[in-house]
């Protein structure tokens, strides 16, 4: 049996992904078993909180910020099963006064353990882990990119399209312009006339109103087995994302919803009302869904044609009371017991325009929505 121990300066590199990956890599066969150390649900913020690095306290941060349940979604891409998790030290201070045994008796009784400052949590390999995953032939991918007011988005709109090409040949891209103020009408046309020739790719004018609205035009047009929804604005990294649906053609019965709250975030990047909101709603998403969401309002989404179709045919997706779809979509998931994989994903700064939101108006519109799950069956 091989054994591997992934520290958590591991864990706070500019890429967790890759950085697993490499881990893995060392393994030689299929019964690698990887202990992860990384800092407990409850002392993870208290400790971001002291030294001043903590988005709630300051306009970027320094280092990852990680949780149990983003642990076990990145272990779960890599085929990795969990074993168990250790309290290794129950908190961060000088404890050396304290006999050994009374410490080792306190980090194995339930609720003492629970909160501990450092756990270790293992995984152990189910198989082959694919260590460049790339997308699968089988699949085929529908992307849909909801573009309002984004003329000024032009390059990043046809960089994000060289990346698709290269990296998800299996796909088609299908825009749904919002009827914007700008040029953007224009300029997709520009940009859907030049790609054509490379790649499947759509261009459709919305005929109604908000982001789910746009999603919904979109999909009705989509032809792919894996549905993926990215915003125009390109604030979350292509690459990110693009690898996030590659992840997807091995994760069966997963719903995969970015993360923008693991790495830190380009200054300017969420406004802090937006920062404290979003994780707001990500606790109470993660209570009324039984399954645990680091990002509930992250704009990329991946999940199965099946879904969304058996979302269309209960009605949920015809509801007006979510402006975005981002809640209708995971209560779905959850609803048809999929399983929620969180994927870390770095989040930028606006490049051109600004939020199409409404940070207090929709933000009550959401809370409806969660009251109406709260209530419902």
């Amino acid at each position: 049996m091989e054994e591997y121990f992934i520290s958590k300066a591991t864990l706070n590199s500019s890429n967790i992904d890759l950085a697993i990956q490499s881990a893995l890599s060392k393994s030689s066969g299929a019964n690698g078993v990887f202990t992860f150390q990384i800092t407990g649900n409850i002392w993870e913020p208290l400790c971001r909180w002291l030294r001043m690095d903590s988005r709630a306290l300051s306009t970027t941060t320094i280092s990852n910020r990680l949780s149990t349940w983003d642990i076990e979604s990145l272990a779960e891409i890599h085929s990795l099963v969990p074993v168990k998790w250790v309290a290794s030290k129950l908190t961060p201070f000088h404890t050396s006064w304290v006999p050994q045994k009374i410490k080792n008796a306190l980090r194995r009784i339930p609720g003492i353990r629970d909160f501990a400052y450092s756990i270790e949590y293992t995984f152990r390999q189910t198989g082959q882990p694919n260590i460049d995953p790339v997308a699968s032939i089988a699949d085929t991918y529908s992307i849909v990119l909801p573009a309002r007011n984004e003329s000024g988005n032009e390059q990043l709109i046809r960089d994000a399209l060289d990346h698709i090409i290269c990296h998800l040949p299996n796909s088609e891209v299908i825009f749904v312009e919002g009827n914007s103020s700008d040029n953007t009408w224009i300029m997709l046309n520009s940009v859907v006339s030049d790609y054509q020739e490379k790649l499947r790719i759509l261009l459709i004018k919305q005929e109604g109103r908000g982001k789910k609205n746009a999603v919904i035009s979109g999909f009705s047009k989509a032809t792919g087995s894996t549905l993926a929804i990215i915003d125009t604005d390109f604030t979350v990294d292509i690459l990110d994302s693009i690898r996030a649906i590659e992840y997807s053609s091995r994760l069966n019965g997963c719903f995969i919803n970015c993360t923008r709250t693991v790495y830190p975030m380009e200054e300017g990047a969420m406004r802090w009302a937006n920062y404290i909101g979003n994780r707001v709603f990500a606790t109470l998403v993660s209570c009324l869904l039984c399954q645990n969401v680091s990002d509930s309002l992250c704009g990329t989404k991946i999940f199965t044609k099946h879904l969304y179709a058996s979302m269309l045919a209960d009605g949920s997706w015809l509801s007006k009371t979510d402006p975005f779809g981002d809640f209708t979509v995971l209560f779905g998931a959850s609803k048809y017991k999929y399983k929620i994989i969180n994927y870390p994903v770095k989040y930028k700064s606006r490049f051109s325009g600004s939020p199409n939101i409404s940070r207090w108006t929709d933000g009550l519109k959401l809370i409806r929505v969660c009251w109406h799950y709260f209530l419902s069956a």
